[in-house]
């Protein structure tokens, strides 16, 4: 396992606005890029039983899919490294396998931690939540834990019930939490642990364009097991994944410099931006305790 992953709570840090007060809501923010130094966020959350699972399975390597900038890739890279596993990326855009002048931070971290990178085109990368093509992988790769792109899955589901447990002992009265979407892993696992109370919603906002395809396999990973209301906010996305307009680049600065907390470009300011502008908008009501759940993936700050 990842040996230097805390086991102890992260911060829930309390933020103050002039805002807030006059909406007269309380704010946290749950520090989840605290809680490992690389393998950061929800991403140890999703990763640590399946880690569990590919040693179970005496699998020596994991075998996992992402585009340039996603975090899952790094992560994985430096989970499988710590552990003794050999790593293999599967990455959308083969204009990048003899360009690696051009590769992200995100791409060098990965291949110097050992992962083997393989670059797909965009037509092939389709393919990657295709049985028939997941079979053909498993049998050129017999010795690999197969990892689906974002690395949600059942197992990673179930990885947040810790984390909820946390949440609850920290603010047993939070009445909203907001969570960055990617594939819905996250949402679903917050969701699906999430102890039942009145007047309580959890809010995960999507980081990509388009993304009401991901409710039917949030809804199938919670499995009707939650009594807790819950929504896909998909109106956020503020151009698509990775794309960041001067205006919530700012509004990233301005965060980090009022409560110097780091955020990262493609997830965590796309949630806390929905957050503000539902405040603003009269959506939160007055009494409400907020979480804002920090998801990581610092590794992507430019």
């Amino acid at each position: 396992m990842c040996t230097r992953f805390s086991k102890n709570p992260t911060q829930l840090q309390a933020i103050s606005d002039p805002l807030f007060a006059n909406n007269r809501i309380k704010v946290w923010i749950k520090r989840e890029d605290q809680n490992h130094p690389k393998v950061q966020g929800n991403k140890w959350h999703k990763l640590k039983l399946n880690l569990l699972e590919a040693q179970s399975q005496n699998k020596t390597a994991l075998l996992t899919f992402g585009g340039a900038y996603s975090n899952h890739i790094a992560a994985t890279a430096y989970a499988a490294n710590e552990t003794g596993l050999q790593s293999i990326g599967f990455i959308r855009g083969d204009e990048l396998e003899n360009n690696r002048q051009n590769w992200s931070h995100t791409l060098k971290t990965a291949h110097e931690n050992g992962m083997e990178l393989v670059f797909l085109s965009r037509k092939e990368y389709r393919q990657r939540s295709d049985e028939a093509f997941l079979n053909t992988l498993q049998t050129q790769y017999p010795h690999a834990y197969i990892l689906p792109e974002g690395g949600s899955n059942a197992l990673a589901v179930a990885g947040f019930e810790s984390l909820m447990n946390d949440l609850q002992q920290q603010c047993p009265q939070w009445t909203h939490l907001y969570t960055a979407v990617g594939t819905g892993g996250t949402l679903a696992g917050l969701v699906k642990y999430a102890p039942p109370a009145a007047n309580r919603k959890i809010l995960g906002v999507a980081a990509l364009k388009q993304a009401d395809y991901l409710l039917a396999q949030i809804q199938a990973w919670i499995d009707d097991s939650n009594v807790v209301d819950w929504e896909l906010l998909t109106q956020y996305h503020d151009g698509g994944y990775g794309k960041l307009s001067d205006n919530l680049r700012q509004f990233k600065h301005r965060f980090e410099t009022d409560f110097q907390v780091p955020l990262d470009p493609v997830y965590t300011i796309k949630m806390l931006n929905a957050f503000y502008r539902q405040l603003q908008h009269g959506e939160i009501p007055a009494g409400s305790n907020v979480i804002l759940l920090h998801t990581g993936g610092l590794q992507g700050n430019p």
